[in-house]
């Protein structure tokens, strides 16, 4: 039991600190929407790299690397949900890859490019917050109810041996801060 409830808070609290990564990135992201006027290259690339550093971090998560493949198959409810999840994750992927095409193919950026990449750069955003909202209301609820304590030992034992291994650094941490940390990516 104490194992189930060492990997519930090891995932909330990567939750909480992931949901408070996207709401920084979003706020940077509206602040160089809003601010599109004076926008030059070198600051939308800084948007794009915050982006892409926070999207490696959250591919990385305790609860994508662990939790969703140990619940993959547990059910047809489990395996919808996951499809549903991988669904917002890929069209969030989409997003990150248009937006590199797009950076590396504007040499002059004008209005109407500046206006689509910041508008995909929300749209990430925007995938991504659906995501949480749905892994912290469906797929944390279902993995309680799913998942037997031998199954939750063996998720333990996983966040144990990465932590462990990593030099309890978090590998893809947007600004390699330490895993106990809150990270700062933006």
């Amino acid at each position: 039991m104490l194992t189930a409830t060492y990997s519930l808070v090891a995932i909330t609290t990567e939750q909480e600190n992931t949901r408070s990564m996207l709401a920084r990135l979003q706020h940077y992201v509206r602040t160089t929407w809003n601010g599109f006027q004076g926008i030059d290259f070198t600051f939308l690339q800084n948007a794009f790299e915050r982006l892409t550093r926070f999207d490696n971090y959250f591919r990385q998560r305790k609860l994508e690397v662990h939790l969703i493949p140990a619940l993959r198959s547990m059910s047809r409810e489990a395996e919808a949900l996951v499809a549903d999840l991988e669904a917002l994750s890929d069209k969030a992927m989409n997003i990150v890859r248009s937006i590199a095409e797009q950076l590396s193919a504007a040499f002059e950026l004008n209005v109407v490019a500046i206006h689509r990449i910041c508008n995909a750069m929300e749209r990430y955003c925007d995938h991504v917050s659906t995501r949480i909202e749905r892994e912290e209301k469906e797929l944390i609820p279902l993995a309680r109810r799913l998942l037997s304590i031998e199954d939750w030992f063996a998720i333990a034992a996983q966040f144990l041996h990465d932590d462990g291994t990593s030099g309890r650094r978090r590998r893809g941490s947007p600004d390699n801060e330490t895993a106990d940390a809150p990270a700062n990516p933006l």
